[in-house]
């Protein structure tokens, strides 16, 4: 948008522009310092002045919420800079009868030409204010902007917005504290240190900086943790010099402990819930392992077949926490699920010198470990049901082999099995089809009184809130397509 209104309202070159908008990338951070705001100003081709930043209380002029059009004459002082190409300091009139202090910097070109300038309002600096108070605020508004014009290259972390919580410690080349704001003093004292930190040396206390000094001659940011008994303090080193000859330095504070003690917890609870996983899924196996002994036990095939069912339910369910016991999120791809479930129930289902070509080709979906379940005893039934029934456990197809968009079928008539998924407009789609037999004839999917259809269509009428369709496939097999909502539980 500022781009926009330079192009629109001024006759800066391209290169001038650049330079403009690179300083303007850098104004959440100068605004997050305590109790400033911060803005960039040109002047126009009708001798306005464009403002852009996040300015409070300025005259009903906005361009949009962050760009302002000003006469002249509204900001003198600002006039005086574009001029002149010198800083300028002084208070400006916001509001009638209300005045805040104003440090503004100009913003020069690679031909030495002012160009626009960096303004600095302190709302809460009025003339009658403490000489010292004004002096600390000059302090931090000139080595924000000393910070903002010649930023440190491809080290964008260092330039995160700061919160009041944060400390700010300004020191000079000798390691002279010339600024430091009450966070920094208040996390100081915590430390158990002088809270007194203006005019003594960085170096002299007990804060740990042997790091610092590298990382200021070699003029380059850096960040580091360190442990002052229970207290974790995260500090960043920001060296500057843009603007002036004297060279300052940037030292934030941030008090890391209640985060990092929240990490060792969520660590420690992820690590539990794997461990639960772990043996919930020991557990399934220990009782599918036991079903598999009665089903070798009995004489009857149905017995057996209803058994081996019943193995294959667990797998897939035992399936789900396996997989969540070896990652970090409680969350599972939906490929990982359909991949695994075809090389379980082709160990389980086939025979050896059986051939079935089977494949995975969708999105990349993330399912909760819960709806994973769900989803994972529906695949279940729906492979089962074509390795038994549409196959025949390996034997011959009729009809041509389907020729589809979605899944890539062989040229050869051989039993195949695609599993497609597709997340589009919050849905996701699965869809499961074979080349097999099809169908029986007149098969009705709600009067049907299969076992492993009535599971279909209660896991995902109830538990996914979605539609089941089941039908003939155009040449032949079948095809089950399932839809449900990406957020549903």
């Amino acid at each position: 948008m500022f781009r926009d209104h330079l192009q629109q309202y001024t006759e800066l070159s391209e290169s001038q522009q650049r330079l403009l908008l690179q300083v303007a990338q850098l104004l959440p951070f100068g605004a997050s310092l305590p109790q400033q705001d911060v803005c960039i100003f040109t002047a126009t081709c009708d001798n306005q002045i464009l403002v852009f930043g996040a300015i409070k209380d300025w005259p009903e002029q906005h361009i949009d919420t962050q760009s302002i059009l000003l006469n002249r004459y509204e900001v003198s002082l600002w006039q005086e800079l574009l001029q002149s190409g010198q800083a300028v300091k002084g208070f400006m009139e916001l509001q009638y009868g209300h005045l805040a202090r104003l440090l503004a910097f100009p913003i020069i070109d690679n031909g030495g030409k002012c160009i626009g300038g960096l303004a600095i309002i302190h709302n809460g600096l009025e003339p009658n204010t403490d000489a010292l108070l004004l002096e600390a605020s000059d302090v931090l508004a000139e080595t924000t902007y000393m910070a903002m014009i010649v930023p440190q290259q491809n080290q964008n972390e260092l330039y995160k917005p700061l919160s009041y919580q944060d400390g700010i410690i300004i020191f000079d080349e000798a390691g002279s504290i010339l600024y430091a704001n009450e966070a920094a003093a208040h996390l100081v004292d915590l430390l158990g240190f002088d809270r007194r930190l203006l005019g003594t040396s960085i170096y002299g206390g007990s804060l740990k900086m042997s790091w610092v000094k590298q990382a200021i001659r070699e003029h380059r940011g850096a960040i580091a943790e360190e442990i002052y008994g229970d207290i974790i303090v995260e500090q960043t080193i920001l060296p500057v010099t843009g603007g002036s000859r004297a060279k300052r330095s940037f030292l934030f504070l941030k008090d890391k402990t209640a985060l990092r003690r929240k990490e060792q917890e969520l660590l420690v609870k992820n690590s539990v819930i794997k461990e639960i996983h772990h043996r919930v899924k020991n557990n399934l196996q220990t009782v599918a392992g036991l079903l598999r002994m009665e089903a070798r036990r009995s004489d009857s095939e149905a017995v057996k077949k209803a058994l081996q069912e019943g193995v294959s339910r667990i797998e897939s369910m035992a399936l789900v926490h396996e997989v969540i016991s070896h990652y970090e999120e409680d969350y599972i791809e939906l490929r990982t699920i359909a991949e695994e479930l075809i090389r379980l129930l082709k160990r389980a289902l086939l025979h050896i010198d059986d051939v079935v070509v089977c494949e995975y080709v969708g999105d990349s979906i993330l399912l909760s470990s819960q709806r994973a379940g769900y989803v994972s005893l529906i695949l279940n039934e729906l492979i089962s049901n074509s390795f038994e029934h549409g196959f025949g456990k390996g034997g011959h197809i009729t009809g041509a082999v389907p020729n589809t968009k979605s899944c890539h079928w062989n040229d050869e008539q051989v039993p195949t099995l695609c599993i497609t998924a597709k997340l589009s407009a919050g849905q996701i789609t699965l869809t499961v089809a074979d080349n097999g037999y099809g169908l029986p004839e007149n098969f009705d999917c709600n009067t049907s009184k299969r076992l492993g259809l009535q599971i279909i269509k209660n896991l995902v009428t109830n538990e996914l809130g979605g539609t089941f369709q089941i039908k003939n496939g155009e040449t032949g097999g079948t095809v089950v397509t399932i839809q449900f909502a990406e957020g549903s539980e």
